[in-house]
């Protein structure tokens, strides 16, 4: 079965569409090579996806100043697109697309199209691999237990005073559905599977420091926040733990994930390979940190790496360890003042 010719006139307009059809016939077996097509005209025009959902490509808009919220959506289908800022309110279809862009007429916008069906059909034996990839099973964690947790906190004193001591906010709290379990004295954080279903909780007493996580914690198959982070933008700042995770989103970045852990593993990797373009690395500051964000940048060397950083040749302030040793203001100077790898590994 060929391309629907629906998917044709939303690319091209139903006019300029027969003349495409016989190739997208012959070459197509469904929808999936249009997919494919967009995305290298995407790619072509030099517009970035900063994140995809329901077969739609999110990057920030091209015909206004827009570069702190993706508000411009692309069909993967039939390459329809409209930015959602009310102040613009642009759309179209890809011909369209591409004459803006370009500054084309009709007729070289449709051969510039035509011209990346083979870089399409090439990219379509990825997409159908990644389709056909194994991916990682979550086993959802019972809700009630998550509520039940977090129901706890609310009525007793114990673990909002531990939560307050870390520098985490009441509204934290309930953002996060943060937990307390008075039997074992521990706090809880619920972690999510990268579509956002929770899988398990990570715990940690209010007395001393003992850890200890929800049973088969599959945490190596995902990182703490990113159901969150990868439908905000492009740019993401990595930290290790869930604690310092939140104190980051507090501060105002929201955009933020944690590996839970001291090492990246492949599958984590593939996350932020897949959804960040701009990768800025504020892991801890001893010698286990450093490695950790060596690590990141270099499995990554494809993204744009960046080191948080306090002031020229300093890392953090007043010799914190990690993000939970300083202040909002401490942390927001950080990530602002954020310095290239070449000039951070100069250092």
């Amino acid at each position: 079965m060929g391309v629907p010719n629906d998917t044709l006139w939303g690319i091209c307009g139903k006019e300029e569409s027969m003349a495409l059809r016989g190739n997208y016939a012959r070459k197509a077996d469904s929808t999936q090579y249009a997919i494919s097509q967009v995305k290298s005209i995407v790619k072509a025009l030099g517009l970035h996806e900063t994140s995809e959902a329901n077969n739609n490509l999110l990057m920030y808009c091209p015909f206004h100043s827009n570069r702190h919220t993706a508000s411009f959506s692309i069909s993967c289908e039939n390459g329809a697109w409209l930015c959602y800022n009310p102040a613009c309110g642009e759309s179209g279809n890809l011909v369209e697309l591409v004459k803006r862009i370009l500054h084309k007429n009709d007729f070289e916008a449709l051969r510039f199209i035509s011209s990346k069906q083979n870089e399409a059909l090439e990219n379509f034996d990825e997409l159908l691999a990644g389709l056909m990839e194994e991916k990682p099973e979550f086993e959802e964690f019972p809700k009630e237990t998550l509520a039940k947790l977090h129901e706890e906190i609310s009525s007793t004193q114990e673990g909002k005073d531990y939560f307050k001591s870390r520098g985490i906010y009441s509204q934290s709290i309930t953002d996060f559905e943060l937990g307390y379990s008075k039997n074992m004295g521990m706090v809880t954080v619920p972690v999510h599977s990268p579509d956002g279903v929770p899988i398990g909780i990570v715990g940690r007493s209010i007395e001393g420091k003992s850890f200890k996580n929800s049973t088969n914690l599959p945490k190596s198959k995902t990182m703490f926040n990113i159901h969150r982070a990868k439908k905000i933008g492009s740019n993401v700042i990595v930290v290790e733990s869930s604690f310092d995770a939140i104190r980051v989103h507090q501060a105002g970045f929201p955009n933020v994930v944690a590996t839970l852990g001291g090492s990246l593993s492949s599958e984590q990797q593939r996350l932020l390979n897949k959804y960040f373009s701009t990768i800025i690395i504020m892991t801890d500051a001893d010698e286990a940190g450093r490695e950790l964000g060596l690590s990141i940048s270099n499995r990554l060397n494809t993204k744009d790496i960046l080191w948080a950083s306090y002031d020229y040749g300093k890392i953090y302030p007043h010799d914190a360890k990690d993000v939970g040793d300083m202040t909002d203001q401490e942390i927001q100077q950080c990530i602002k003042n954020s310095v290239s790898h070449i000039e951070y590994v100069s250092w």
